[in-house]
């Protein structure tokens, strides 16, 4: 028998995309790419999604998810541990079977930081960085920075060490960052529209890669922030712990975001589009994969993501390339669950006949993934409110309808469709995680 072919693997993540603001991936048809429907993502925010996606497990299951007193930048460790037990999924085994990888993000949770190292090359791209040179020097920046307490210190090391070089550019990076704050304020210049694509197109464009390959990308302009009025988040972050803790909606916030949420959406998708252009010499021998890990509440059941098991963060956009040599897959199941990804990959991998689809998947939320204490001071949050919050919740899809079942209080939350049969689905679906 003829060995399969082995075909390259790109994964393209559109951090923060919902499905119904996806349009400007139509053009992805042009390029040999179909759609699947009603793609659903395992968590509503990154880094858990990010692991289901390359471990095939849920979060209850891989264990990288949200706590009370674990939150998005405290969960370093936690993700090491655990992606380095699950040998990183298909990153680890695609590299054991001789594949390079290639982790390239603008995301700081999907880095070696997090587990996502140990790879052929990776790149992590800052909005400060605009080439791939540069991000390379910012990260010896943050590295001279955590050793050293302010910008003074810092640069004093680098004269030390003859790093003049490295010095200037971080000076450039930092200029360049006021001056694009400044001329927003003045109205002249959209700082929030560019997070890192143009790094990530430098290193691609004009670069060979050692294949067979497995890339990981990770881009950010349709993820926050969506205004000038709220650089640092703070406002967006406030009115979503608002909305989890006290179930109240701030509608300021709420209008801002929904009107600039299409633009950055938009301009998210035309850099995805340019991307794979940047990769178009690879395409015929690889299986690519465009969707998003979750998408953004936009006043539509909530504000922000994470917590929250509403449509708007769990419908997410799925294009998939197929190999040239490889017949397109047909989709057999109503869903198809982010955690399919690895079985997509190694379907393509080893030339087997693949499944695609579900008829049931799901969602899963263990609280907040931002710190409550960053805003309210101890004892200001009910108890009943932390507790209703950092509960194992479950968002099922089937094709009786969805359901959110709270796994703590052991009670439905919200139903769409026929509730006794939804039930036994949830119920079916709850003891096979625990499983």
């Amino acid at each position: 028998m003829e060995k399969p072919r082995r075909p390259n693997i790109i994964v393209l993540v559109i951090d923060t995309l919902r499905e119904d603001h996806a349009d400007g991936l139509e053009a992805l048809r042009d390029l040999g790419f179909i759609k699947y429907e009603n793609a659903i993502a395992p968590s509503p925010w990154t880094l858990p999604s990010h692991v289901s996606m390359v471990t095939g497990l849920y979060p209850s299951q891989h264990g990288v998810h949200e706590a009370y007193g674990v939150y998005a930048g405290t969960m370093m460790e936690l993700s090491r541990q655990r992606m380095s037990k699950l040998n990183r999924g298909i990153i680890g085994e695609l590299m054991e079977e001789g594949y390079s990888a290639y982790i390239i993000s603008a995301n700081p949770l999907i880095s070696a930081a997090y587990g996502f190292g140990g790879v052929t090359e990776g790149l992590v791209a800052d909005g400060l960085c605009r080439r791939h040179s540069e991000c390379r020097d910012y990260e010896r920046l943050i590295t001279a920075l955590s050793r050293r307490e302010g910008y003074l210190g810092a640069a004093a090391e680098l004269i030390r060490d003859g790093e003049l070089r490295l010095l200037l550019s971080g000076l450039r990076m930092l200029t360049r960052s006021r001056l694009r704050r400044l001329a927003g304020r003045l109205g002249l210049h959209d700082p929030t529209m560019e997070k890192g694509s143009l790094a990530i197109l430098d290193f691609l464009r004009g670069r060979s890669f050692t294949e067979p390959f497995l890339m990981l990308i990770n881009i950010m302009e349709a993820h926050g922030p969506y205004t000038v009025k709220d650089m640092d988040l703070r406002l967006t972050v406030r009115a979503f712990l608002e909305a989890v803790f006290f179930n109240r909606l701030d509608e300021e916030v709420a209008n801002l975001n929904r009107q600039s949420y299409p633009k950055h959406a938009a301009y998210a998708a035309r850099r995805a589009l340019e991307i794979i252009h940047a990769l178009k010499g690879y395409l015929d021998r690889s299986l690519v994969i465009v969707t998003s890990d979750h998408g953004e509440l936009l006043g539509d059941g909530g504000v922000h993501h994470g917590y929250f098991l509403k449509d708007g963060l769990l419908r997410v956009p799925l294009w998939v390339r197929w190999p040239s040599w490889a017949r397109p897959v047909k989709q057999e199941g109503a869903f198809v669950s982010l955690a399919q990804v690895p079985s997509i990959v190694r379907g393509a991998v080893n030339g087997e006949t693949l499944s695609l689809g579900s008829d049931v998947v799901l969602a899963e939320s263990f609280g907040s993934p931002n710190r409550p204490e960053s805003f309210y001071r101890e004892g200001e949050l009910p108890r009943e409110a932390l507790e209703r919050a950092f509960s194992h919740r479950v968002r099922v899809y089937s094709r009786r309808g969805s359901a959110t079942y709270n796994v703590r209080a052991g009670a439905l939350e919200e139903v769409s469709g026929d509730a006794q049969e939804l039930t036994k689905v949830v119920m079916e679906v709850v003891s096979g995680l625990a499983r």
